[in-house]
């Protein structure tokens, strides 16, 4: 069970960084599109323009997502510090499961939120649909977090660091 979450989690990762790397390149072209197609040929390219803060959403987003899969998301740790490893356990475990409960929640929002998107703008409104992506991959992370343990559930690229600073 553990090996088929770790190899979801890594796939999942491998997409995510794909897709950032294509919203960032599509960022830059269109930004550059729309720069020359104004200064060069005089034509208003407002469509490019407008897809630019969307691309930026979609890369943050997923950006986070990889953050809470390699364990470095915003943690509050100043008490936790001072606990025994017991606590701080259990306390992983309760923010875990609150974590999913929460983005469970939002998961379900979201669509609905993407269907009236859709409804409103048309085309253009499926660009939402990188919140119910964000919000299922994150509840995902927290569940795996429940499931497999922190000292086994590193990533590749955590693995190839720890090698090459021995």
């Amino acid at each position: 069970m553990t090996r088929l979450i770790k190899r979801l989690d890594e796939t999942l990762a491998r997409i995510e960084k794909c897709v950032i790397v294509t919203c960032f390149t599509l960022l830059v072209g269109f930004v550059l599109i729309g720069i020359l197609s104004r200064n060069l040929l005089h034509l208003p390219s407002s469509k490019l323009f407008e897809s630019a803060p969307s691309l930026v959403l979609w890369m943050a987003l997923l950006g986070a997502s990889l953050a809470l899969k390699q364990r470095r998301h915003i943690r509050l740790e100043l008490v936790l510090r001072y606990c025994s490893e017991t606590v701080r356990q259990w306390s992983g475990r309760v923010v875990s499961l609150f974590g999913a409960a929460v983005m469970a929640g939002l998961l379900i929002t979201s669509i609905e939120f993407v269907r009236n998107e859709i409804a409103m703008f048309g085309g253009w409104g499926w660009l939402a649909i990188i919140f119910p992506v964000f919000f299922g991959s994150t509840a995902f992370r927290y569940l795996a977090a429940l499931i497999v343990p922190p000292d086994t559930h590193r990533t590749s690229d955590s693995l190839v660091k720890g090698a090459s600073s021995r």
